[in-house]
């Protein structure tokens, strides 16, 4: 017994030892070799390189490329007033694009870039009223943003049966514009539709009964004319107006006188006698129908209602002297006196007229009216015909 615990003891010595030996060594090992240290390796660098866009004409579409050099991540959203899309890049710490690049295309104004934060870098799309449609792609090297415009909705058409408007009267050309008053001023000339007529006188001379005829001739004489207007609608004018009418008329007599001493041989005698111009005025009431209408050219036709009044006249005496051998040639009026015959008559007519535009508001025009008076001539004891055309051409100015 005693001898087995004395040989455990000395193998428990023997491998303390040899424990502890080898912890000597390990650690002589250990202090040889040099120490090894680690370096902290660079965070890498993002860099927003360029901006650039280019227009589809075809597809009607904007696409902007934003170029990226390295390793990023987006962040996208809209702002209003004024509304803008903005793209954040991360981590991009560098921008060697523009800042500002100009567009006005599909609803985007300008492209504006910068440095938002140390390692975020902001893209803006700044918008037009009308914001267009957007999509955004991302690429290896960076992001693709395609701008696009909706068509505007169309309104809802919705079909009425169709009513076919009563036809209305109207001008006969669209849009002329008519003056509201006319005024008019002209001269011209009078043709007697009935140029002549004549009256015959009766007395007794040497027993006998004497014969003179007076002969009426009416001539071309000049005429007066002024007038106010006044427009109705499109197609009438209505108006008044005054015209002064030198008559004209010359008197011829030719008298049949007995011979003093022999019966029944009578003698012709010729006087063409010398009055002051008889003259006529004549008011009246017009309306007139537009049968044509251009911008330069009027054409138009109506009746004439006037009133005439103005002096004629007529054979009140003579003196007559006589010589030997009292034929034809030794008979000479010396004097003759001729009475005023006034009168006042209703003289109705037709008025045509045409009128060229000089400018919008003067116009030159061409008339004729046709009248008619037949007066009584009491001294005459018989009517006069004043049949008569009057040719006028004057100015006319509307306002």
């Amino acid at each position: 017994m005693e001898v087995i615990v004395k040989f455990a003891r000395r193998h428990f010595r023997g491998l303390c030892f040899c424990l502890a030996l080898s912890v000597v060594l390990v650690g002589a090992l250990q202090a040889q070799e040099p120490p090894q240290t680690t370096t902290p390796q660079p965070a890498p660098v993002s860099v927003l390189k360029e901006v650039s866009f280019q227009k589809n004409e075809i597809a009607e579409q904007l696409q902007v490329i934003i170029k990226i050099e390295g390793p990023f991540l987006i962040e996208t959203f809209e702002l209003i007033a004024p509304k803008r899309l903005v793209i954040d890049f991360s981590p991009v710490t560098m921008i060697e694009a523009q800042p500002i690049t100009q567009v006005n295309d599909v609803g985007v104004l300008n492209i504006r870039t910068g440095q938002f934060q140390s390692s975020v870098a902001r893209v803006v799309f700044d918008m037009d009223v009308r914001v267009p449609s957007h999509s955004i792609t991302t690429l290896p090297d960076g992001v693709k943003v395609i701008f696009w415009q909706e068509p505007l909705p169309q309104p809802e058409v919705i079909e009425k049966p169709e009513v076919k408007p009563e036809e209305k009267p109207g001008p006969m050309v669209p849009g002329i514009k008519r003056p509201s008053y006319i005024v008019r001023g002209g001269l011209g000339l009078t043709f007697f539709l009935k140029p002549s007529f004549s009256a015959q006188t009766e007395y007794e001379l040497y027993g006998e009964t004497a014969t003179i005829t007076e002969t009426f001739d009416q001539q071309l004489k000049p005429v007066f004319d002024f007038s106010l207007g006044k427009t109705l609608g499109s197609k009438w004018t209505i108006g008044l107006g005054a015209s002064l009418q030198l008559l004209g008329i010359l008197p011829t007599l030719d008298a049949s006188l007995p011979h003093p001493f022999e019966y029944d041989n009578f003698r012709e005698v010729t006087y063409e006698a010398e009055v002051q111009a008889s003259k006529m005025w004549n008011i009246y009431v017009f309306g007139l129908y537009s049968l044509v209408q251009t911008e330069k050219l009027e054409f138009s036709v109506g009746p004439v209602l006037g009133f005439s009044f103005g002096t004629l006249f007529s054979l009140n005496d003579l003196q007559i002297t006589e010589t030997a051998p009292y034929d034809s040639q030794s008979v000479s009026i010396d004097s003759v006196t001729f009475l005023e015959n006034t009168f006042f008559k209703i003289d109705p007519g037709l008025l045509v007229s045409g009128a060229y535009s000089l400018n919008p508001n003067l116009s030159v025009f061409l008339s004729l009216r046709l009248h008619y008076a037949d007066v009584m001539l009491e001294e005459l004891a018989r009517r006069s015909s004043l049949f008569r055309l009057n040719w006028l051409v004057g100015l006319q100015y509307g306002f």
